[in-house]
């Protein structure tokens, strides 16, 4: 399993336009077989932070994600609305 958090920090003002789009991005992704779960989490603290916390089977399924119509569509909305690039940090799920 693949799990993607990805730091987005927001030009002050577009939080809610950010929502609004991130929330097409994540009813389309919740469709893919692939995708194990798709969440955007708020920080407490800053007003202009979210994370994307994406879980996948595999990395093919992330791959189908990222070639996705959707996925061309709106993540360069969403980059249009940050003050820098999106922090991504892969991840791999450990099985005890």
């Amino acid at each position: 399993m693949i799990v993607l958090i990805a730091k987005n920090t927001l030009k002050e003002g577009n939080q809610e336009e950010f929502i609004r789009i991130a929330g097409i991005l994540a009813e389309e992704t919740r469709k893919e077989p692939g995708c194990l779960s798709y969440d955007l989490a708020k920080d407490e603290t800053e007003d202009t932070v979210f994370y994307f916390i994406e879980k996948y089977k595999d990395e093919a399924a992330l791959e189908a994600h990222r070639a996705s119509a959707y996925f061309q569509t709106y993540v360069p909305m969403l980059g249009a609305l940050r003050t820098k690039p999106s922090e991504v940090s892969k991840c791999v799920i450990i099985d005890f």
